[in-house]
Order: C-alpha cells, then sequence, then structure tokens
C-alpha cells in the first residue's frame, strides 16, 4: 500500500505509452498484429466506401516483417504535419459523426488505429502522393525519425501506403491470422465491387474477386444443404442500408449460420442489428403459419437458417475497438428494421408458394421434436438449450474442443477462431457409469450430450450434429489418458455412431518442446527431444495444458500445420474394451488372464 497518498501519486503518462503499457485494450490481444493489419485496412476501406479508392492491396512479408496497406484513394493530406498528427495523436482524423467532412459511412471511428499501429512497432512510416506532392514520414519506436515532402509530377503509383514492422516484444508471434484477413477482403470485395482487393502473401500474389451472392453461396451455406430459393432484401436507403440474403436448408444441420457485417467489418459477436432481424423472422412467420394453420414453436423459425446480413450505419456503435459487437439502440435501427419488415411481408404476398415451403420445414421439425419427447428421449434439444459452460461457434462444420481444466480452456478460447471452433471445458473426471440413464444425470456428461445435439438410444439422429469434429484435449499424463480414454467409452456406449462416421479425435499434446523467446516447437517424441538436447536447444517440459500460453495452445490443437489429431476409430478392441470399462465381469476376466 503506498503512504500519504496524494497528489504526487498520480500520473499521466504519454499516449503512445499507454498503448504500450495496456495493448489489449486497444487491439484486443497480443497474440499476434493481425489487428494491426486491419485498423490500416479499415481507413484504405473508407476511401472505398466514399468512392474514390479502386484498388486496395495488403502485402504480407513475415519473413522480413514487413505488412504493408496500399491504396489509390485520395491520399491524406501532406501538408501541415497531418500524416505525423494522425499517427501520434489520439483521437485525431476525419471521420467523427459530428463533424462529417469527409466521410459519411465509414469503417474506421475512432481516430485510434494508426496512433495503435505505430505505437505497437519498431518501424512505422506513412508515404503519400496527394496535390503534385511527394511526402513519407518514418518513425522508429513511435517517434519521427525522417520527414520529406517535395513536388511531385507524372503519374503516381499509390495514394497511401501505411508500412510497419510489428514489435517483437510485444507480440507472441508476428504471423497474422492469415484465415482472417482474407475473410475481412472477402467481405469488402462482395460489398465493393468496384474495388480491386489484393493480398500478397510473400511471393504469392491473391486477387480477391467476388459478389455478395457468390459470398453467400460460398460463406453461408452448408456443405450437404439443399436449400430452397434465396429471398433477396435490400432498403434501397440513400445513406444508410441494410441488405439481407437468405434462405432455409430442408437438409444437413438444422443449426442456423448466419454473418454479419457493419461498414465492411465482420461483426462475429452479432448484436443489436442481428437480435432486430431475428425478431422480425418469428414475428412474420409466426402471425403467417398462425392464419394458415401450421403449427410449430416461434423458435423453429431458425431451423436451416442460413443468411448473410450487410449494413452500412452512419453512426455505428460497437461494443470496443475490436468492433466485433454492434451496440446501436434499437430506437436507431428502427428505420431500417421497419422496411425490413415490409419488404419480408410483400415478398411473401407474392410468393406464398416458397412461404409454405418455408412453414412446412418448421412444422416437420417440430412434429419430430414433439415424437421425441413423447418417448422421453429430450437429449437432443438443441437451440434453446442453455449452456452452462460451451464456449459456440458459429459454423455448424465447427470443431468441439473438449478441454481439460479451467485454465487451459480459458487460453483455447483465447487462441479460437470462433466461427470454427467451440471449447467444453471438463471439470475433473468423469464417472465411470455405464448405464446411460445414470449416467446422463451427470452434469458434465449431459451438458456434453446436449453440446453434440444427437441425442441418445433410439432418439440418437447423425443428422443433428453440430459439428464437423470433436477433438479430446487433455494432458499429456496419466491422468490425462484415463480421462481420454473415459471419454471415448461414453462416446461409444452412448453415441457409437459418431466414432463410426470418424468425427471422434484426440489431439496430442506434447510433455516437451522447444521454448526459445518467440519460437515454440511442440517436440512429440522422444527422437525429437534427444535431437532438440543435442543441438543445446532450450527445452521446456508442460506438466499440462494449463500451462501453454494461448499462442502455444494454438500451435498444438489449432493449426492445421502443426497439431496433431489421432482419430479414434470403432473397432473389435473398442469393443472389448467397452466392456471391460462398463463390466465388474469383464474386468475379473481381465485380472484371471481370460480377457
Amino acid at each position: 500500500m503506498v503512504e500519504n497518498y496524494g497528489e504526487a501519486q498520480i500520473q499521466v503518462i504519454p499516449e503512445i505509452e499507454h498503448i504500450r503499457l495496456n495493448p489489449s485494450m486497444y487491439i484486443g490481444g497480443t497474440t499476434n498484429p493481425t489487428h494491426l493489419i486491419e485498423e490500416a485496412f479499415d481507413n484504405a476501406l473508407d476511401e472505398g466506401l466514399a468512392g474514390y479508392a479502386t484498388i486496395i492491396a495488403v502485402n504480407i512479408d513475415v519473413e522480413n516483417n514487413i505488412f504493408e496497406v496500399i491504396d489509390n484513394g485520395r491520399g491524406i493530406p501532406i501538408q501541415n504535419d497531418t500524416p505525423k498528427i494522425i499517427s501520434e495523436k489520439m483521437f485525431s482524423g476525419a471521420k467523427f459523426q459530428h463533424i462529417k467532412t469527409a466521410y459519411k459511412i465509414v469503417a474506421g471511428l475512432h481516430g485510434i488505429g494508426l496512433v495503435a499501429i505505430n505505437a505497437l512497432s519498431e518501424l512505422y512510416s506513412v508515404e503519400i502522393y496527394r496535390d503534385d506532392l511527394y511526402g513519407i514520414f518514418k518513425f522508429e519506436n513511435a517517434s519521427m525519425k525522417f520527414k520529406k515532402i517535395e513536388k511531385y509530377k507524372g503519374d503516381i503509383p499509390f495514394s497511401t501506403k501505411i508500412q510497419f514492422s510489428p514489435d517483437k516484444e510485444i507480440f507472441e508471434t508476428l504471423e497474422p491470422d492469415l484465415n482472417r484477413v482474407r475473410s475481412r477482403m472477402l467481405i469488402a470485395s462482395a460489398e465493393l465491387p468496384d474495388i480491386t482487393f489484393v493480398l500478397n502473401i510473400g511471393k504469392k500474389r491473391e486477387v480477391i474477386k467476388i459478389t455478395r451472392e457468390d459470398y453467400f453461396k460460398k460463406y453461408c451455406i452448408n456443405n450437404g444443404d439443399n436449400c430452397l430459393d434465396n429471398i433477396s432484401i435490400n432498403t434501397n436507403n440513400d445513406e444508410e442500408d441494410f441488405n439481407i440474403i437468405m434462405t432455409y436448408s430442408t437438409s444437413g444441420s438444422i443449426t442456423p449460420n448466419v454473418m454479419t457485417s457493419v461498414n465492411l467489418l465482420p461483426v462475429v459477436a452479432g448484436g443489436s442489428h442481428l437480435n432486430a432481424f431475428y425478431i422480425i423472422l418469428k414475428e412474420i412467420f409466426t402471425a403467417r403459419g398462425k392464419k394458415l394453420d401450421f403449427h410449430f414453436q416461434p423458435q423453429d423459425c431458425f431451423c436451416g437458417l442460413r443468411g448473410y446480413l450487410s449494413l452500412y450505419l452512419i453512426k455505428p456503435e460497437f461494443h470496443g475497438q475490436t468492433k466485433d459487437k454492434l451496440v446501436n439502440r434499437k430506437s436507431y435501427l428502427d428505420k431500417l428494421i421497419n422496411k425490413i419488415r415490409t419488404q419480408l411481408n410483400n415478398y411473401f404476398d407474392k410468393n406464398p408458394e416458397h412461404l409454405e415451403s418455408i412453414l412446412s420445414q418448421f412444422e416437420l421439425y417440430r412434429k419430430k421434436i414433439d415424437s421425441r419427447k413423447l418417448k422421453g428421449g429430450n437429449h437432443g434439444k438443441r437451440g434453446s438449450t442453455k449452456f452452462t459452460k460451451l464456449r459456440d461457434c458459429t459454423s455448424p462444420d465447427g470443431e468441439l474442443f473438449i478441454v481439460e481444466g479451467q485454465s487451459a480452456s480459458g487460453s483455447v478460447i483465447q487462441c479460437r477462431d470462433p466461427k470454427f471452433h467451440a471449447v467444453l471445458p471438463l471439470k475433473g473426471k468423469i464417472p465411470n457409469i455405464f448405464n446411460a440413464k445414470d449416467i446422463l444425470k451427470n452434469k458434465e456428461v449431459g451438458e456434453l450430450i446436449l453440446a453434440l445435439g444427437t441425442g441418445v438410444g433410439s432418439d440418437f439422429d447423425i443428422s443433428l450434429l453440430r459439428y464437423g469434429k470433436i477433438v479430446f484435449a487433455s494432458d499429456s499424463d496419466p491422468d490425462g489418458g484415463h480421462i481420454t480414454s473415459l471419454l471415448t467409452m461414453i462416446f461409444a456406449v452412448l453415441v457409437p455412431d459418431i466414432i463410426r462416421d470418424g468425427k471422434l479425435f484426440m489431439a496430442r499434446t506434447p510433455l516437451f518442446a522447444i521454448n526459445e523467446k518467440k519460437t515454440f516447437i511442440p517436440l512429440w517424441g522422444n527422437e525429437e527431444v534427444n535431437k532438440a538436447r543435442e543441438d543445446k536447444r532450450t527445452i521446456s517440459r508442460f506438466k499440462g495444458l494449463g500451462e501453454l500460453s494461448p499462442h502455444q495452445l494454438k500451435v498444438c490443437l489449432i493449426d492445421e500445420k502443426t497439431r496433431k489429431l489421432i482419430p479414434i476409430s470403432y473397432t473389435k478392441d473398442l469393443l472389448r474394451l467397452t466392456k471391460l470399462f462398463s463390466s465388474v465381469d469383464e474386468k475379473r476376466k481381465l485380472l484371471r488372464g481370460e480377457f
């Protein structure tokens, strides 16, 4: 405790220093520098939204730690040290809602992005061609070291280039999440068809060009879906806009798959716009279903839903600088919501056969659920299930990680992609009970079965499985092995078809790894460990998953290039082991050498 607390203890630190002390507050996390790329990309997108940029390129050179975002828009104003100001001073820019002098609809909002890039980079520069001038401003460790402004004649190669080298001391790895970067560019391409987007990774060039309809088809429709006709709705506003493409799948997963973007930003955590959309669907389908004598519950309106929502708002409000959730009040969105409601109603008035096809889907689903309840098998309940610990993903073809321990599961949650990776923490060892009725009373097992969504026994339906893969992730020690064995037995007894279908895997987790500053390489066997020792590498031993950082767990569990998943097959040996685990008589046979 500080004695004599008073004015001497009050500190005011520079903005750059505050960002470096609290980077996660500004960019969401320091696992990798992906968010820095996105901040520069947002600024380039704003030139595209304003109708000035026609080419936007992102260059990623991890080997040399050089990242660039380039556009051919108007260019940042050069005079009066503007590039220096917007790179050093928080809350500087031309995009604040009360003074719409340069932009109307924007992705960058808060005047933080370039300052955060500068603060968290070893090297940072802004290069500009504008008004027959060329300017370059170079920074080292967030301090400007070089500036040049000169007259320029002739064709200009670009308007603005933001180049930076993320600080190795800040980030766990310099390798960005390329899937996330590509996803951002795909959404931008779908929404801005007049702009060419280029992604250069090392020497590999990719021109990203996709229509909104093709984006919906590729990223919102699941493999195995057999869908009804698409419904496209557009509010057709001059300024703010709400676009919807939606359909219903008549086969495959019933879990809704709805992607959303706001001002070209993928809003992965949903928010007020998605809630409003769901309310509209329940309202319209429930009223029309009742009028046409279809019988279903309001929540059945989401069964098999596939959708892509894109909004353009003058004053979007997001949950934090990472902008992963829209929090605008309903009153702000009411005008757009009412137009969507009117257009959907008009569509169904003109297309009654399409409406009845959708309502029939809801009724069939409800009949199936009700028949299960009559049989006493309610373990396949899905959409309305309230999980206490499951951190779900949005993709029905994603991966469910069943993770031993709260600490390890928390780290996996930090490093996962919320679209593809769900995490279910497992607390302690599950009981070795293999009477289905008794074991489902266990909270851990009951929640696992609910998460799978398939039901058990006579109510089991593999088509309702909510994930493409289920992965056990336990410690690499005897206790971890025992937990994996118990879990395998539960699947073998309660939901064996998941194993037969090749959906169940065990993740190898390392006891040892090369662990040198930013280098982390799992050592999977004795030969690798011995070689690392011969090479005098720094080796760490890990007692369990809880000792691994989010970046290290990403290498071991998430990254498909480095992880090792072992498929669990349904064999005669597994059948024999099931008997061993479930029967006292079989255990006695083993002790007598008869097994």
